[in-house]
Parts: structure tokens; C-alpha cells; sequence
């Protein structure tokens, strides 16, 4: 059971049923996926909490493992962001809390309250649909790539593996490598190092048909992977996804694909999770055309009021 505020507990894969139903209640904000929650969780620092029915959940952050509060709820948010960003000033984090819904923020009205939006932390919702087909003047570049890589690769295959297989993940580091080794990109190498073990954590401890790890193969070898997970309200989320740059197209096969299945299972929307900020990322995000985005928000003690 999860504590009531002040007190917190360490994230366990036992928390998974409670915190799923807290989620279950709101748009899937990727922050607050419990795959997400626990794969990221590469330190075993994560807490989670209660404070007026709300989720708080004390973050390692994705890129530099800095601890940060963050709630999910409505429940007297005025009062909990409070409580909470005093609590972050007597532990010596950062008074600012991160990830905040929209749902909350349209309860807040307090004028000692600064609220920002947090647009590097932006949820990408896809249409699946459209993804599946590519159909139609805004996807020409997407359909050509994707076309090129089919003619060029007629032996490529794409297909759903399961999870625990080290060997697996042993070829899945191996895409990274090359993805790492082939594309410049505005990120530290530790950050990389971060994204591997999560990606371990996830394959070697959860489960269940809802979970995806999908991969594209040519001549046996594996170029490019995905780990998605189907969500309820007709939502799936992407957790991972990497591809040898080498194979011009990979991306947009890989998309593809899965698009297919995830339509093939009644899923309407995809949350590509958030961009961080990272300008390359946003681009190729952005290309896609994303019909929605999932807000969140920054709140802090307004020191002008």
C-alpha cells in the first residue's frame, strides 16, 4: 500500500495495480506509466506517496538522475503544490514541481502560484490510423522513405518477440550502438548509458500481452527495435524505439508496422512521449504530424506576489 504524505515508499513492481488505478482516471501522461515509472527507475530512487488522494511521485530526472516532485490528480491542487514545494525546500531539491497535469492546473487558482507551461515535456498523440496508411500530401516524405526501404530491403521482416530474451538484448544494444556510433546528436553519453538499463529493467522484469517488443530484421540481423504497450481508452504509448541510421527508411517501416497492429487491435491514438527538449527529436516528432499534445506544467512559488 502507498503511504500517506510525508511518508513515502520505493517504487515496486507490486505498486503496479495501485498506481495504475490513480492513472486510469486521466489522459495517459507518460511521466506517471508505471512502465515508464519503473523501467526509468535505473537508480532505485524513485518514491511514491499520497497527499489529498493525489499520486506524488519524487522523480529521478530521464537525463541527469536530479530528484524532482511531481503529482497526479486534482484533488486540492492549490493545497498539495503547496505542501509539496515546501517539502522540496526542506530536502534540498529543487522547489519546483515538474509534470504537472492539465487537470490540476485548471483548479489552480492561488496567486502565490507560478504556472509555466513545460512544453519540452509535451506528450506526442498520434493519429494511428493515419500512421498506418501514410495516405495523403502531408506523409509523401514518409511514404517515399518507407517505399525506398521496402525496394531496397524485400527481405525485411518485421516481427513481435518476447520479453526476458537476453540474446535479444544483447542484438537491441547492438541497434543502439549503431545508432549512437552513425547520428550527431545534442546528448551526453552517460544519457545513453541510462537509456540501457532501462530498456534491461523493462525486458528482464515485466510482462503480459500488453507490452510489445516488436523488431525489424534483414538477413537475420536486427536493425531496429520498438517497445510499446497498449493502454486503455483506445491509447497504446511508445516506451523505446531506436534503428540503425544506415538503412535509409528504417524509421518509417518500423512506425509503420506497428501502426498496423496497434490498429489491428483497436488502438486509435499513440503517445510518442515527450521530446526533452531535444531539438532533432522534436523535428523528426514534429514530421509525423502529431494531432494532439498531451500538456503538462511547471509550478513554483510566484516570489512576485
Amino acid at each position: 500500500m502507498i503511504p500517506t504524505f510525508p511518508n513515502f515508499k520505493k517504487l515496486e513492481l507490486s505498486d503496479k495495480k495501485e498506481i495504475e488505478e490513480f492513472t486510469s482516471k486521466f489522459p495517459p501522461y507518460s511521466d506517471f506509466n508505471f512502465t515508464s515509472l519503473w523501467s526509468w527507475d535505473t537508480n532505485s530512487e524513485r518514491m511514491i506517496s499520497i497527499l489529498n488522494a493525489n499520486l506524488v511521485i519524487l522523480f529521478t530526472d530521464y537525463e541527469n538522475e536530479e530528484k524532482l516532485l511531481s503529482f497526479l490528480g486534482n484533488n486540492k491542487p492549490e493545497d498539495t503544490a503547496i505542501e509539496l514545494i515546501n517539502y522540496a525546500k526542506s530536502i534540498n531539491i529543487l522547489p519546483v514541481l515538474r509534470f504537472i497535469s492539465e487537470e490540476a492546473i485548471k483548479n489552480l487558482k492561488n496567486s502565490n502560484l507560478l504556472i509555466e507551461e513545460d512544453r519540452d515535456n509535451f506528450d506526442y498523440v498520434y493519429d494511428v490510423s493515419e500512421l498506418s496508411n501514410l495516405s495523403g500530401v502531408k506523409f509523401k516524405e514518409k511514404r517515399h522513405s518507407f517505399n525506398k526501404f521496402s525496394r531496397e530491403h524485400p527481405n525485411a521482416f518485421w516481427e513481435l518477440k518476447e520479453l526476458g530474451n537476453q540474446e535479444l538484448y544483447n542484438q537491441i544494444i547492438y541497434v543502439i550502438n549503431a545508432w549512437e556510433d552513425k547520428k550527431k546528436i545534442d546528448k551526453k553519453t552517460s544519457d545513453f548509458e541510462y537509456e540501457k538499463i532501462a530498456i534491461n529493467k523493462l525486458i528482464k522484469t515485466l510482462e503480459g500481452d500488453k507490452i510489445i517488443l516488436s523488431c525489424v530484421s534483414v538477413q537475420d540481423k536486427v536493425i531496429g527495435f520498438s517497445i510499446d504497450e497498449i493502454l486503455s481508452d483506445n491509447y497504446a504509448i511508445s516506451h523505446f524505439i531506436k534503428a540503425d541510421n544506415s538503412y535509409i527508411g528504417i524509421y518509417e517501416f518500423l512506425n509503420k508496422k506497428i501502426s498496423e497492429y496497434l490498429k489491428d487491435n483497436g488502438v486509435l491514438f499513440w503517445n510518442w512521449e515527450q521530446d526533452l527538449g531535444i531539438e532533432s527529436l522534436r523535428r523528426s516528432k514534429t514530421s509525423y504530424r502529431p494531432i494532439n499534445f498531451i500538456k503538462k506544467y511547471k509550478i513554483s512559488l510566484d516570489l512576485l506576489n
